[in-house]
């Protein structure tokens, strides 16, 4: 089970789950691990760990959805399989 985490705001970003690979990570309506992730030409953010801020991780940003009405997140794989993602605050 994923957590809600929503208490980091940087560089334009919010944190909004932390979890395992496959739970229940839903970004705007979307169930992001039931779709195909877009990496947005290859860019990535330094963004901290959400529940330790001096951590920073590489973060690939990506969409899902409909390429008219795309849903962007920033998502990197943590340690023990476990992941974070932030979307634009």
């Amino acid at each position: 089970m994923g957590i809600s985490t929503g208490r980091n705001t940087v560089a334009g970003w919010v944190d909004v789950h932390f979890g395992r690979e496959g739970d229940r990570c839903i970004i705007d309506g979307i169930d992001v691990w039931k779709e195909e992730w877009r990496w947005i030409g290859g860019k990535t953010i330094s963004l901290p760990h959400p529940f330790d801020s001096s951590q920073r991780h590489s973060f690939s940003i990506c969409e899902v959805g409909s390429t008219r009405r795309p849903v962007r997140f920033a998502a990197s794989k943590m340690p023990e399989g476990l992941w974070a993602f932030y979307v634009p605050a």
